[in-house]
């Protein structure tokens, strides 16, 4: 798998946080890899050149198709992705709140689901598909991704403190929810209504969310680190919690996850911030 990290233009830095484009090559014959896509504090925007994944919720016993370009929320629900073929992916990751700012409606709407993105932006997203299609170089399919969202922009409402305030939880999840409305400028319950609004979830299920998943991007990286040394980097006072937020969210036990991501799997949710 090749990975590719986009130069985010200077004027989309207040919306987008991470674009890159992967890249999987199964030519030497037929597959079928799962992996999982566990419940995750990010917003984004999944464009799949060439081929479509499946997917399947927890819960549910079949596999569904997934559009070629889809919109997703905050998760809570986990949910496996399977492949099985060759693929070029784009994935653009929101700033926190930014995929509110640039929809225009509340997340909410989006929360714990995957969309088509024909289904919430209409039209309009058929030409940029068109465009990525017909690129011969991942170069051009970058210029022309953030040519289409540098278009959008005049649309986008500017970022408010409370954007930054998000930004900062984002990776200071154990910060006083009362510490982020003031830096957000707001009373907390102002604050608790817009974050609704922007995240689709409550400030601190949010600060939950984000923290689990460092913890399971780490334990994905690193299987054999002990349950201290993993509940200590991702940020949980002790374990108790640790192993909580893994029974709420994976559905699982960490022992259980560990066992899982032992054997053949993809990574569909990278440490954006470490590549």
């Amino acid at each position: 798998m090749r990975t590719v990290r986009c130069n985010i233009h200077p004027a989309l830095r207040s919306l987008i946080r991470h674009i890159f484009i992967i890249e999987s090559d199964f030519s030497n014959g037929p597959v079928s890899i799962e992996g999982n896509f566990m419940p995750s504090p990010e917003q984004a925007m999944f464009i799949n050149l060439y081929t479509r994944f499946k997917s399947r919720k927890s819960g549910e016993d079949n596999f569904h198709t997934v559009t070629s370009c889809t919109l997703i929320g905050a998760q809570i629900t986990p949910f496996k992705l399977l492949v099985e073929e060759s693929h070029t992916a784009v994935t653009i990751i929101f700033q926190p709140g930014g995929l509110n700012r640039f929809l225009n409606i509340p997340m909410t709407e989006l929360f714990d689901n995957g969309y088509s993105a024909r289904e919430v932006m209409g039209r309009e997203i058929e030409e940029l598909l068109d465009k990525s299609h017909d690129t011969i170089s991942l170069h051009e399919l970058d210029c022309i991704v953030q040519s289409y969202f540098l278009r959008k922009l005049a649309q986008v409402k500017e970022p408010l403190p409370i954007d930054f305030a998000l930004q900062f939880l984002l990776t200071n999840n154990n910060t006083n929810i009362d510490q982020i409305a003031g830096m957000a400028c707001m009373s907390i319950r102002n604050f608790e209504r817009k974050c609704k609004e922007r995240l689709g979830m409550p400030a601190k299920m949010y600060a939950r969310i984000a923290r689990f998943h460092k913890a399971y991007k780490i334990l994905e990286s690193r299987p054999i680190i002990s349950w201290t040394d993993l509940a200590y980097e991702a940020g949980y006072y002790d374990q108790t919690h640790f192993i909580k937020d893994f029974k709420e969210f994976a559905r699982l036990t960490p022992t259980l996850v560990q066992k899982e991501l032992s054997g053949e799997h993809l990574q569909f949710q990278l440490d954006w911030d470490s590549i």
